[in-house]
């Protein structure tokens, strides 16, 4: 797998130089401008009762009922086990030329108390693709560690925040010195691992679970700085009405995603199939309890849930 390559000649410390592109994808990108600049949004609902009842199974049978299952550990399991399929999902651009990163990461905020003014963390999480632990179990583990350590903690700082927070203490010409550094560095893909990794928007996807506060919304800008391609909106689940060939309905639970990428990294066919699995891994959660280094027929799943 991926994470077993070794680093060739023009690699970065956090991806593979892509190799391998489609010569017409390639010559497009010389075209296009920044990240910014090649926005496309994709919304889709999700059907959610099998999601909920996937949780609440988990939940029932927690041995530690402090640290609970959430949708957000659903819908992270389901993004790691897409990316993992659908490496394009894994690109970004810079410098007109394509990467992969060498991990799958997502990038989420926690408040340590759902009140104004309440402390913003960010968190940041890998998924291995070689181990042993089912998707659901590493994003759960994961942020529950993270998220409770932040929320039990009355003296530890982010290390994001705490970094900022120096940085912001500097003279203003250290200061603008400094941030055009890290822009520098940002543009090259030098810049130090320790920075590197405390940046949220080196990340794979970055995930706004907009439905913990009851809110809803569809869009969100991505950055020009930093690796991040994909940004993912959770809004509230919320009930619809299933109309039946008699012109009669129902009302069933829905979970809206909103999807903002880089419309540079694949074409608009490769994004719909990985929506496509996406939507089934969330309708098929059982799915999600596969351990991480056993492969899913991707055609048979679609298959399926087109049936």
């Amino acid at each position: 797998m991926s994470e077993e390559r070794q680093n060739r000649h023009g690699d970065r410390n956090d991806a593979w130089l892509v190799r391998d592109l489609d010569p017409m994808q390639a010559f497009m990108n010389t075209l296009m401008g920044s990240r910014t600049e090649n926005e496309a949004l994709i919304e889709f609902d999700v059907p959610a009762e099998n999601l909920l009842s996937y949780i609440k199974s988990k939940n029932d049978n927690n041995e530690n009922p402090i640290f609970r299952y959430t949708v957000l550990h659903g819908v992270l399991a389901a993004f790691a086990r897409t990316i993992q399929m659908r490496p394009k999902l894994n690109y970004f651009v810079r410098k007109k030329k394509f990467w992969e990163r060498k991990v799958i990461s997502f990038s989420f905020v926690a408040k340590k108390q759902k009140v104004d003014g309440g402390e913003e963390n960010l968190i940041l999480t890998n998924y291995k693709k070689n181990s042993d632990l089912s998707p659901i179990e590493q994003m759960h583990r994961s942020t529950c560690q993270m998220v409770g350590e932040i929320r039990e903690s009355k003296t530890k700082e982010d290390p994001t925040i705490g970094l900022v927070s120096k940085f912001l203490k500097l003279p203003g010409f250290i200061f603008n010195t400094l941030t055009a550094l890290l822009r520098h560095w940002d543009r090259n893909g030098t810049m130090p691992k320790e920075f590197a990794k405390l940046n949220p928007w080196n990340c794979t996807c970055f995930v706004s679970n907009l439905g913990s506060i009851d809110l809803s919304a569809t869009y969100h800008h991505l950055l020009n700085f930093g690796t991040n391609s994909i940004f993912a909106i959770l809004s509230k689940i919320t009930e619809k009405p299933v109309f039946k060939t008699d012109g009669s309905f129902e009302l069933h639970k829905f979970l809206p995603i909103a999807l903002t990428v880089d419309e540079r990294i694949a074409d608009g066919v490769y994004y719909a199939k990985s929506v496509k699995l996406l939507q089934a891994l969330l309708t098929k959660p059982e799915l999600l309890d596969l351990p991480a280094n056993q492969e899913i027929d991707i055609d048979k799943i679609l298959a399926e849930e087109t049936n």
